[in-house]
């Protein structure tokens, strides 16, 4: 099993009144968190910097889910 886990749940919709806007509800955990996150994007540029976000919580110190690990051989 994973020493940092963490889960995320995305509903994601398109608003017809707004031009078929994608919003969405983003429910999740965290590392060391004793209940769930709840947040709300209203664009799917907002969608992706939550996910981001979230990936970044279960990374380690100094590491970022958005840049690569380096190899090693």
């Amino acid at each position: 099993m994973a020493d940092i886990e963490g889960t995320m749940v995305i509903r994601a919709w398109a608003e017809p009144a707004q031009n078929h806007q994608v919003r969405a509800r983003l429910i999740s955990s965290h590392p060391g968190q004793a209940g769930e996150f709840v947040e709300t994007a209203a664009d799917a540029d907002q969608i992706l910097k939550a996910v981001q976000r979230w990936l970044d919580s279960l990374q380690p110190e100094g590491t970022s889910a958005g840049t690569p690990k380096p190899v090693n051989s």
